[in-house]
């Protein structure tokens, strides 16, 4: 009688580990990745995408959206990996994951690539011009028309945002200022992708934050120009510094207006403080350093001497 008994406890068990072993293989599987990390132009990426349940071998697929141009999907592994080319928004990509008995899950995640900005420095030397590279083939450069200036003479600056490829080259807007205080008139950049400021004494571009910048637009009121706000894009010529301006409307980049990105201020001094009615000020003897810096980071510093 006992031994019946236990070949009947042995056998319900078979069948539970059985039934169990059944329904843990029949279980959908589920893409437990919630969110994947941002990329960045120019800088090799890879990170694996995981599933529980179902049972494996899994394959991997992209049915929503598309991967960042420059990255591909291993089917078998579920790894994302290669090196983004240019920087994209945050856009949702959908995956999908099917395992050996033909079970699906998918999901909606977030992914997006960032701007990856160079910043060169120029020490004092006395020089006057300088250029850094910038992002995705941009180059900008910031030139004096002299060295040495005397107290009331204009100090000629030329500052320029160049496409130094040989293509069409199309850059996502950002905001990645280094240096705070930048502008092109009282407005600030204003539609511009840089701005420039004008410093008293002999800095460089690891202590220029320390200091205060001069005020060398004219303090006053002004009614900025609003036009070309939530810029997305500039679209720059081949080796040019011309460049169309795109701006977002309903999700959909629009164009607005074409520009050359060059700026060529002709200060002689600065008001003593940004109240309207302030006192001008030639420029005094002394050394002075140009700071000019675009919004994907780069930033270049030259300097000049002015004489009695």
């Amino acid at each position: 009688m006992k031994k019946i008994i236990i070949m009947v406890s042995l056998t319900l068990a078979l069948i539970g580990l059985i039934l169990s072993t059944s329904c843990s293989a029949s279980k959908t599987p589920t893409i437990t990745t919630n969110s994947l990390p941002e990329g960045t132009e120019s800088v090799a990426y890879s990170h694996t995408l995981e599933v529980q349940g179902g049972s494996p071998p899994y394959i991997w697929s992209v049915t929503g959206g598309t991967l960042p141009i420059g990255l591909q999907l291993n089917p078998t592994t579920g790894v994302i990996s290669g090196t983004p080319i240019i920087a994209t928004n945050p856009a949702f990509v959908t995956f999908m994951v099917t395992d050996n008995s033909k079970k699906i899950a998918s999901k909606q995640i977030l992914m997006a690539v960032n701007v990856n900005t160079v910043t060169a420095t120029t020490p004092f030397n006395n020089g006057n011009s300088a250029s850094s590279k910038s992002v995705s083939g941009l180059e900008l450069s910031l030139s004096l028309d002299s060295k040495t200036y005397q107290s009331g003479q204009q100090v000629g600056i030329d500052i320029d945002e160049k496409n130094t490829l040989s293509k069409t080259n199309t850059i996502t807007s950002s905001a990645k200022w280094t240096i705070s205080g930048l502008g092109v008139d009282p407005c600030g950049p204003l539609n511009y992708p840089f701005g420039i400021a004008v410093f008293q004494g002999n800095y460089t571009a690891a202590n220029i934050s320390s200091a205060s910048p001069l005020q060398i637009f004219e303090p006053g009121i002004y009614h900025c120009p609003m036009i070309l706000t939530d810029i997305s894009s500039y679209v720059f010529q081949p080796l040019s510094d011309s460049a169309a301006v795109f701006q977002m409307s309903e999700s959909t980049a629009v164009f607005t207006a074409g520009m050359n990105a060059e700026f060529e201020p002709a200060p002689t001094g600065y008001w003593a403080s940004n109240n309207v009615g302030a006192t001008f000020t030639n420029f005094e003897p002394g050394v002075y350093t140009v700071v000019a810096g675009d919004e994907w980071g780069a930033v270049v510093v030259v300097h000049f001497t002015v004489t009695n």
